[in-house]
């Protein structure tokens, strides 16, 4: 025996609560070896899991939750995850004040937002992953308003901080479109802070999008690690997050 673990199939998309674009993030080859933990990471919308789903969200083992939405968002959406989960935290990044600065007519006006978060949220984004390193954080739910833009930024950082090559975060990302339905921006609350829902170019999760964001902290800073360094993370935090989020596999010999 040699500790490791044999990976399995399992689910990638979760329907518990009411979301729409709840999602594992297990399973994702690791540089250097392994696979992504299943069941330590989720990323999704925000939902009323208070009111239905509580059995399977408790089958979750959640211990944190970092809601990335505003204000006005979670008073007009209260997930009712406070009453559910030991730790939940507000960490709002703010995407809609950066909105006006961008480029209009852009190609890939998602693109300019995320690498817009970046610059200007280094700060804000090291505090959310330091809160998921922390010792007893996982397993844990990052979610925003639809689970695309803001949650989609921090966790394609934390995903490429761990050594998870960047084509694989490219299509977990994409998987967004694939959930958020007509009928999830039709009852999305019109108090959301998150890029304006009836823009029909800011619904859409196109992996050029996440991918520019990369391309830019790693133009900036060399990697999505040094760029969280940088702004705050310890590099020993990151290690920490790396084993805690990585499973070896299992040689399969002739």
């Amino acid at each position: 025996m040699n500790g490791g673990v044999t990976a399995q199939p399992r689910a990638r998309r979760l329907t518990v609560g009411a979301t729409f674009n709840l999602r594992d993030v297990g399973g994702y080859p690791v540089t250097g070896g392994g696979l992504t933990r299943w069941g330590m990471l989720f990323r999704s919308d925000a939902a009323r899991f208070a009111e239905s789903g509580q059995e399977e969200l408790a089958n979750l083992g959640l211990r944190t939750v970092i809601d990335l939405r505003e204000d006005a968002e979670r008073a007009a959406l209260p997930t009712g995850l406070d009453e559910l989960v030991p730790r939940v935290l507000a960490s709002p990044l703010d995407p809609h004040a950066l909105l006006s600065d961008l480029q209009p007519g852009s190609d890939d006006l998602l693109g300019e937002l995320y690498v817009a978060l970046v610059r200007e949220r280094g700060d804000l984004i090291a505090a959310i992953v330091n809160e998921l390193a922390q010792d007893g954080a996982l397993p844990a739910l990052v979610h925003c308003a639809a689970g695309k833009d803001r949650t989609g930024v921090v966790i394609a950082l934390v995903l490429s901080a761990i050594g998870v090559p960047d084509d694989v975060i490219h299509a977990d990302f994409a998987l967004t479109a694939e959930y958020l339905t007509e009928s999830f921006f039709a009852n999305m609350p019109g108090e959301s802070g998150a890029a304006d829902v009836t823009d029909e170019s800011l619904r859409t999760a196109r992996p050029e999008s996440i991918s520019a964001m990369l391309r830019a902290v790693g133009e900036s800073h060399g990697s999505a690690r040094e760029y969280l360094v940088a702004n705050g993370v310890p590099s020993d935090r990151i290690d920490h997050l790396r084993t805690a989020l990585t499973a070896r596999t299992e040689r399969k010999h002739p």
